[in-house]
């Protein structure tokens, strides 16, 4: 039990290499969006203009940057706490970090990737879901110290 931590952060590791390594990423999710609307909400499916799409398929990739970067950095601070023993301020400087430099080196991979791109701007989003994970991890220790 001491290592699901660090397994469960490497998968998410895993995880987005594989999300980062799909060739035209983009149309893939778009038609999957149209998919789940035509399921979810037809008559709006059935409404939604291309420029609509585009832009909501925009919004959702966007969405997923910084909700898996949120996701990679507790897992990382999980991890090096429970599964490497590390101190708060130690654990949480590492998953900080090892994110960080994760969504530099997926935008880097991504610039290699037939029908993707790597930009700054995506690993500016990442740092946001970095730095809204680091937020509550710190207000969760700041509540349970006396």
């Amino acid at each position: 039990m001491r290592w699901l931590p660090a397994v469960l952060w490497v998968a998410m590791l895993l995880l987005i290499f594989y999300f980062s390594s799909q060739a035209g990423s983009p149309e893939n999710s778009a038609g999957w969006i149209k998919g789940f609307l035509r399921w979810f909400a037809p008559v709006l499916a059935d409404r939604l203009t291309e420029e609509q799409l585009i832009l909501l398929n925009y919004l959702f990739r966007k969405t997923g940057h910084g909700t898996g970067y949120f996701l990679l950095t507790l897992l990382g601070y999980w991890a090096f706490r429970s599964s490497f023993g590390l101190e708060y301020a130690l654990a949480l400087r590492w998953a900080i970090m090892t994110s960080l430099i994760r969504a530099i080196l997926d935008e880097t991979h991504q610039a290699f990737v037939p029908g993707r791109t790597g930009t700054p701007v995506d690993v500016m989003i990442d740092a946001v879901g970095i730095a809204l994970a680091a937020w509550l991890i710190r207000r969760r220790s700041s509540r349970q110290s006396p």
